[in-house]
């Protein structure tokens, strides 16, 4: 049995957060088997929870398969672009959008059996690094590029509906947040910067500047007002998306490229996956102990 015990208190001022990682451990109590996917790299996997299913995308298509203890493959397709990058899940439909590195991008409806209903194509110049859908508009969704622009697409449309510019370089990461009732979204990029952008006057309205690496994966918390941002060497940084104001740094492994960032249903705890480990840690929004004023805590 593998281990990994990490002793952490994390407080600032008001109104803030806690990391609660007090010596919270994280067990692997039982290996339940590895899946063979593909020969090549498996790029992106996504969970269909209503299906129980994940489908993968790879260098060699889209593999869709029945939850992992069962290792029941239903379908296997490929894309018939190059490979996969980046993979969304509709939150109601039966359907899967995917992109690729030729720029391509392309809907998938299950229900007719993975047939793909649109093809969005010839916008962006260089590789689709992330999709992600809006939660608040289930009939858009978003990509990035390294072509260093984001674009809003729609279900309605193989055009996109706006391109919001203002990176200077790779565009990697994306995700949905709402703020005082309007819509927003947060980007990462290579340019070693994070940018808040305000989906009603398709404006950036602010630049997120305190990072030494590229900003390589961006995550919303669904149940708590609050922005993940995480790096290229490792560094985990906890913003708050009413104030933007950065509430703390987490650095449990430096140097670790992180690699995805996820929230455990209707939870404060985070799943934090970097090279080689995966870190869970729980965020309390409770008043602050012994807090700091206004100036973050590192750790």
């Amino acid at each position: 049995m593998a281990m990994f015990c990490v002793g952490l208190m994390w407080a600032v001022g008001k109104p803030s957060f806690q990391w609660t990682n007090s010596v919270f451990s994280i067990y692997w109590q039982r290996w339940r088997g590895s899946i063979e996917i593909c020969r090549g790299p498996v790029n992106c996997i996504k969970f269909i929870a209503r299906k129980q299913w994940f489908v993968a995308g790879s260098s060699d298509g889209i593999h869709v398969q029945e939850e992992a203890i069962k290792k029941k493959k239903i379908q296997r397709f490929r894309a018939r672009v190059s490979s996969v990058t980046s993979l969304a899940v509709h939150p109601t439909k039966p359907y899967v959008v995917s992109s690729s590195y030729g720029g391509l991008i392309k809907l998938w409806d299950w229900d007719k059996g993975w047939e793909c209903i649109t093809t969005f194509e010839g916008e962006h110049s260089d590789v689709v690094c992330q999709l992600a859908f809006n939660p608040n508009d289930t009939n858009s969704f978003a990509s990035v590029s390294n072509d260093r622009t984001i674009k809003v697409w729609g279900l309605d449309s193989p055009k996109s509906h706006y391109t919001l510019s203002g990176h200077s370089d790779n565009v990697k990461c994306l995700d949905f947040f709402t703020r005082d009732d309007g819509q927003y979204l947060i980007t990462g990029s290579v340019d070693n910067t994070a940018k808040i952008w305000d989906l009603q006057k398709k404006t950036c309205i602010l630049t997120l500047e305190v990072f030494r690496s590229p900003v390589i994966y961006v995550f919303s918390h669904p149940n708590l007002p609050v922005l993940i941002t995480g790096t290229r060497n490792g560094i985990i940084y906890l913003w708050s998306s009413t104030d933007f104001r950065l509430r703390g740094i987490l650095n449990i492994l430096r140097g670790a490229d992180v690699m995805g960032l996820a929230c455990l249903m209707e939870s404060r705890r985070v799943v934090i996956g970097q090279s080689h480990a995966i870190s869970i840690v729980d965020i309390d929004d409770e008043e602050t102990i012994g807090g700091k004023g206004d100036n973050e805590s590192s750790i």
